[in-house]
């Protein structure tokens, strides 16, 4: 018995519907992986000498124009862009860049492994008062 032309017509666009949906996922994921790219300009991460702790499921570093970086260093100094500050000064800080420049799409976070746990904690908590909601933590690629 011979087939119908439907029934091959029927398969074909089976297929093509399969095809579209994983072309779909696919151009979502790079879309996705490209918009999460860590954001860190590498000349002010050498000038504080810090020492990133690693992982090894780290994000390619870039660089954007409306992200503003924090960096402790093992002493404890905390610097804002090149500036350093006091953590009693961040808030203060934080609302002259806010009310000079508008909020900044995120935060990073560099700081040196030897930091206390503590220190970062009590930063996030006053980016987050001064309405920054996207903080990053920036860390060193593993080998």
């Amino acid at each position: 018995m011979k087939k119908r032309d439907t029934d091959l017509f029927f398969w074909i666009g089976i297929e093509l519907v399969s095809l579209l949906s994983i072309t779909f996922i696919l151009i979502m994921f790079l879309a996705l992986a490209n918009a999460a790219a860590s954001v860190v300009p590498a000349s002010s991460l050498g000038q504080i000498g810090i020492s990133l702790p690693s992982a090894i499921t780290t994000i390619p570093a870039t660089e954007e124009s409306k992200g503003l970086l924090v960096t402790i260093n093992s002493s404890d100094e905390i610097y804002v862009g090149t500036t350093q500050v006091k953590i009693s000064d961040i808030s203060s800080l934080l609302t002259s860049y806010i009310s000079q420049y508008g909020t900044p799409t995120s935060v990073k976070i560099a700081a040196d492994k030897s930091v206390p746990y503590g220190t970062i904690v009590q930063i996030m908590d006053l980016l987050r008062q001064n309405g920054i909601n996207t903080i990053d933590l920036i860390v060193g690629q593993a080998r």
